[in-house]
């Protein structure tokens, strides 16, 4: 009798299909869009327990309506999103099914605009548009053929021990990353999201740029690393899209099916200094030797060396400031600029 459900289950997986709204490619997937908001529903306070939530209100509101002007403009509006800043020093951002959008107050350290933030948040939305974690989901528990019965029953149900199951595939899922198919899909799109909410979409290389110099330093290959594809391939993509999707606005004139003008507010906004405002105080680094960022206004004649030296009582910590901004040591600032520093 096991073996029978053992293969109906097996029948049914196969069957399981899904178009992806972006690509019209067929992938296998088969979670329902209920049992995917269920999985993001009951991980959400799990992933709440390991990783904290960030006590302030004011920066979680903040990011929640970037991420959800990105949203407006994304293709898929029939689930809500919701966009959190959890209290660790990784360097991370992921998306979970249900439209269950992280961060990590260690990447938004690293973030250097408004633009930077628009882009990562961007690329997870990208992740929730194409059912990424679900359809990943699936594939793995598909191969895992021991566990298929079991499984296809919580497809059917939504059992306690079913739930906690699939939910477990899924963080799994997440902390070991994506397909580099899905990652480079999850960039182009974020692209395009970032273009029609009216953010400059370049600037996501910037904030590529910023982990290129962090992956030199002294702690290596960060979380984020891990988990997305090799950075200077991701940045010869994007720049790859930013120009196409730049030339189709040029020919298009941003001309309507109506053929009345659209009005792209905004248009190519950075919001670097904004931005940063929300990050002064910021808690950087791990609990047990927690710092902190604060802004600092550059004034005629500093260089990373000089402020780092003003600020922190040695020039040796330069190298982190200059990182942490995503710039060369050796980078000339610009006198009333606004950089991050740690204190």
């Amino acid at each position: 009798m096991k073996l029978i459900k053992i293969f109906l289950s097996l029948a049914f997986f196969v069957a399981g299909c899904s178009v992806h709204p972006h690509t019209l490619e067929r992938e296998f997937n088969i979670v329902s869009e209920q049992k995917e908001l269920n999985i993001g529903r009951t991980a959400h306070p799990q992933i709440i327990a390991q990783f904290g939530y960030y006590q302030n209100p004011e920066l979680q509101r903040y990011i929640n309506s970037v991420g959800q002007k990105l949203v407006s403009v994304c293709p898929r509006q029939d689930i809500t999103y919701r966009f959190t800043v959890l209290d660790d020093s990784m360097e991370n951002a992921f998306a979970v099914s249900g439209g269950y959008i992280y961060i990590t107050r260690g990447l938004l350290a690293l973030l250097n605009s408004e633009a930077e933030l628009a882009g990562v948040l961007a690329h997870e939305i990208g992740h929730i548009v194409g059912k990424d974690s679900a359809t990943m989901m699936s594939q793995n528990l598909l191969a895992q053929f021991a566990t298929l019965a079991g499984v296809a029953a919580s497809a059917a149900a939504s059992s306690s021990a079913d739930l906690a199951m699939a939910t477990n595939q899924l963080f799994n899922t997440i902390m070991l990353g994506y397909s580099r198919k899905k990652e480079y899909r999850a960039d182009e799109e974020g692209v395009e999201y970032m273009f029609e909410a009216g953010y400059d979409p370049m600037q996501i290389i910037s904030f590529m740029q910023t982990l290129s110099y962090k992956s030199q330093g002294p702690t290596g290959m960060q979380q984020y690393l891990v988990t997305h594809p090799y950075i200077f391939d991701r940045i010869a993509r994007v720049q790859a899209k930013c120009k196409v999707v730049q030339a189709m606005r040029n020919t298009m004139g941003q001309i309507q099916n109506t053929g009345r003008k659209r009005e792209r507010k905004g248009a190519g906004l950075v919001l670097s200094e904004k931005y940063k405002t929300y990050l002064d105080g910021l808690a950087y680094g791990s609990k047990e030797s927690l710092r902190h960022i604060k802004i600092y206004t550059v004034k005629r004649g500093d260089s990373f060396a000089v402020i780092a030296k003003k600020t922190l009582g040695s020039s040796i910590k330069a190298k982190e400031i200059a990182r942490l901004n995503g710039m060369p040591i050796n980078a000339q600032l610009i006198p009333g600029a606004k950089i991050k520093i740690i204190y």
